[in-house]
């Protein structure tokens, strides 16, 4: 179970990784079917050149996006083969009309409880143009730098779709700092080295750039947060307001966890 309480991401990072890639191989068994609704949310890029029909993306996903990494569901992995469009059912209509006539018994539990399984929500991920920071998030980005950087957030914070907003936060953060472990290099002058394109496809890390790649994806998962020190030359991260407590979210720093006093940090 996850504990609301300080971790240091070297020491707690085996146990973070069994939590997620248990996360993530039920959400690749779960896949099979392209999910046009969450796949225009989360590529507003495609939506503005092919439209949000159905069959449309679908097209675009099956020509470009596979080869792209790209999620064609929620609970996909990037660029996982599809065998179709997932149905949907429209919200006015009786969650299974062929139970409601049946008799009490197994085969109408069996009816109810595959009901339940459609009317699960589908993950919907912030639009970029809605993102809560995206002023401080765009920075020098071009539209095509930002749409490659979110889409690289989306990769990453798929795994922590349905977990509690402390996991959420804990993950994206581990998920982070593993990515400047597998050989980034530490820039104050190259080209977006503060910003998420940076971070996640140029390899060029920085506290600020790390601070506005971690921000990108809560963002992305609906969690706003403040960038502590922005523009500064200091040490910088997110804090992040957790059912009223402020939380720590620095990979660079390896820091996640509830603030010891405002805006301080337990490191710096």
């Amino acid at each position: 179970m996850f504990q609301k309480k300080p971790v240091s991401l070297v020491l707690a990072f085996a146990c973070a990784v069994t939590v997620l890639s248990g996360a993530s191989s039920l959400q690749a068994r779960a896949a099979a079917q392209f999910d046009p609704a969450f796949y225009s949310a989360a590529y507003p890029d495609v939506v503005a050149v092919f439209g949000t029909d159905p069959q449309a993306l679908l097209n675009h996903y099956l020509a470009y996006g596979m080869a792209e990494g790209r999620f064609p569901s929620a609970a996909a992995q990037p660029g996982e083969a599809v065998d179709g469009i997932a149905a949907t059912v429209p919200a006015s209509a009786p969650a299974d009309p062929a139970s409601a006539a049946m008799p009490a018994g197994p085969a109408s539990t069996a009816g109810s409880t595959a009901s339940a399984v459609q009317a699960q929500p589908v993950f919907q991920p912030v639009p970029m143009d809605q993102l809560a920071n995206l002023s401080s998030l765009r920075k020098s980005m071009t539209d095509e730098e930002f749409a490659l950087a979110y889409q690289a957030a989306l990769n990453v914070v798929a795994p922590y779709v349905g977990l509690s907003r402390e996991e959420q936060i804990y993950g994206i953060t581990v998920t982070i700092r593993a990515l400047f472990d597998s050989g980034m290099g530490y820039s104050m002058s190259t080209p977006h080295y503060n910003d998420p394109y940076g971070y996640f496809i140029l390899g060029t890390a920085s506290c600020a750039g790390c601070t506005r790649a971690t921000g990108l994806c809560l963002n992305i998962l609906g969690i706003p947060y403040e960038h502590v020190n922005e523009n500064q030359y200091s040490h910088q991260w997110c804090r992040i307001n957790v059912d009223g407590v402020y939380w720590i979210s620095d990979a660079y720093g390896l820091y996640c966890g509830p603030e010891p006093a405002p805006y301080r940090h337990p490191w710096f």
